[in-house]
């Protein structure tokens, strides 16, 4: 029954031992905050329960691309981390995902709507499709959001790309691109957090009692030379999860 209520008719991200891995994982977690008054308080009084990415498929001077940002080193959780422009749903505010996806991707790369959706018959970002929810490592549903940028960008390193994609300081450190191409060509993996653990002699609660030390392995995409502004930057965590399927299944073909 909980495995059902990740299940869409939408493309998949995760098979579903890796789903089950990780709504354990995050099992664990609660009870572990549950032990701590604090945790357990700040935890609870979250309403937002409901989160969608926007994919941004480009073409950088005629290059088939995915942009990305590296979220501000001031925000609270996954500072640094490379990620898909996207936020919680609000209800005030979205009528759909869809509408959390591209309102949260203007306000990240604060983008011109009014100029860049002037006189064309498209408009700037056109949306394909969506998969299914992905959970977070707190346990909220994630929605990976396909859409396409309407307009051939320049080099994310040129002043035109800047004054296209200012960006917002407070959310996002940096915006670029990379070739679809060099991504597929660049994949790893390393173990990965959510599913590293094998379960055994359940607990009253579920929650497993013993935990082995085996691997489990995830994708990750180490930044190509040329683009990566930091050494060893990669793309990991949730944003590879969500990458490596959309890659193999659906850009790369």
């Amino acid at each position: 029954d909980e495995l059902a209520k990740w299940q869409s008719p939408h493309i998949p991200i995760l098979t579903t031992r890796q789903l089950e891995l990780s709504l354990l994982e995050i099992q664990r977690r609660h009870k572990r905050q549950r032990q701590n008054e604090e945790s357990s308080s700040s935890t609870d009084s979250s309403t937002k329960n409901e989160a969608a990415v926007l994919v941004p498929l480009c073409t950088v001077d005629g290059t088939p691309s995915i942009l990305f940002t590296r979220r501000s080193s001031q925000l609270s959780s996954h500072a640094s981390q490379i990620s898909f422009p996207g936020g919680y749903y609000d209800e005030k505010l979205d009528s759909t995902l869809v509408d959390a996806a591209l309102r949260e991707c203007q306000e990240e790369l604060q983008y011109d709507i009014d100029q860049l959706g002037r006189n064309k018959e498209l408009p700037f970002i056109t949306i394909l499709g969506q998969t299914q929810p992905v959970p977070s490592m707190i346990g909220k549903k994630v929605t990976p959001i396909i859409g396409t940028i309407n307009c051939d960008l320049p080099h994310y390193t040129t002043p035109a790309f800047i004054k296209l994609f200012p960006g917002n300081p407070e959310e996002v450190d940096w915006i670029f691109t990379i070739p679809i191409r060099d991504l597929i060509q660049t994949e790893t993996s390393e173990p990965l957090q959510r599913w590293g653990t094998s379960y055994s002699d359940k607990d009253e609660e579920g929650i497993s009692a013993k935990w082995s030390k085996r691997k489990n392995w995830g994708p990750v995409f180490p930044i190509p030379e040329g683009y990566k502004k930091k050494e060893n930057d990669k793309i990991w965590g949730l944003t590879a999860i969500v990458l490596r399927p959309l890659l193999k299944r659906v850009f790369g073909p």
